[in-house]
């Protein structure tokens, strides 16, 4: 019977033979094998949820004609909103693309639904934390950018006809989940889901509250688009070249947008020319 094990395991193995002690070869492995294995894989795939604003804008840019828009709920005090500014302006599409920005700039709200309740002890949200600083961030914003909009105020308040109106224009490309609450990002959807265009790319900071459980949370709603609960012919796809190995990025199919919200790609012909027939492309 072959042997199993590749050649990291055999390679294992030989070590194994060559320390001596079961304690010692015990710390051997954890902190000359493990640990490094470890530090490089997280070095190498680990996500960093700014990388894919710019691909994102890079995509778009290249291949879709038209203006965008990016919408952030949960702003706070706006960290990654000026982060997501900054890429519109370096990537020179400050022309081309409006940041939107929605929070009550008051911190989270009274937790009353148990849906976003925390399935371990003494790790709920917390009323009031992720207080924003409105006035200070407007200014700061002003004085460097001007293809922004910040919405003060409740998300069903504040996501307002003229806005999705607004939408028309400005076709969304990147929507920017960090509300915490399944029943905050219930009411974006439920108000938005007609204006977003197939491919728009969804972003959900905190998937991973409570493990990243279907019952609870971002990933509630993630699971009860993909189930239909929001209508049929909606569906969230995970972006696997957006999203490395996190589950917190995923494309967004809609079956039922309104016709003016349809994201128009830029055709190209597509041949391919021959080359000298090597296995380089």
């Amino acid at each position: 019977m072959r042997e199993r094990g590749g050649a990291f395991q055999k390679a294992l193995r030989t070590i194994g033979h060559v320390v001596p002690g079961t304690n010692l070869k015990t710390w051997v492995y954890l902190n000359l094998v493990y640990g490094p294995r470890r530090f490089g894989r997280t070095m190498l795939s680990s996500f960093y949820r700014i990388d894919h604003i710019y691909e994102v804008l890079a995509e778009f840019d290249k291949g879709y004609s038209g203006k965008f828009s990016i919408l952030e709920f949960g702003v706070a005090d706006g960290y990654a909103f000026t982060k997501k500014l900054q890429a519109t302006k370096y990537s020179r599409l400050s022309q081309r693309v409006m940041v939107h920005g929605f929070d009550t700039f008051e911190g989270l709200p009274e937790i009353d639904d148990q849906l976003d309740q925390s399935l371990v002890d003494g790790d709920d949200w917390e009323a009031g934390t992720y207080h924003g600083r409105y006035t200070e961030l407007k200014d700061y914003c002003d004085s460097r950018y001007d293809n922004f909009q910040l919405h003060r105020g409740l998300f069903q308040d504040t996501i307002t006809q003229e806005f999705l109106d607004g939408l028309l224009e400005h076709k969304p490309i990147l929507i920017w989940i960090d509300c915490d609450l399944y029943s905050s990002t219930k009411s974006i959807f439920e108000t938005l889901i007609p204006y977003i265009p197939t491919g728009c790319v969804v972003y959900f900071d905190d998937i991973y509250y409570n493990y990243g459980s279907r019952f609870t949370g971002e990933m509630r709603a993630v699971h009860e688009i993909n189930a239909g609960k929001f209508g049929e012919g909606v569906e969230l796809v995970l972006d696997r070249a957006l999203t490395w190995d996190s589950n917190r990025v995923y494309r967004f199919i809609n079956m039922n947008a309104k016709a003016q919200h349809v994201l128009k790609k830029t055709r190209t012909d597509g041949l391919r020319f021959r080359g000298d027939d090597s296995p380089f492309p």
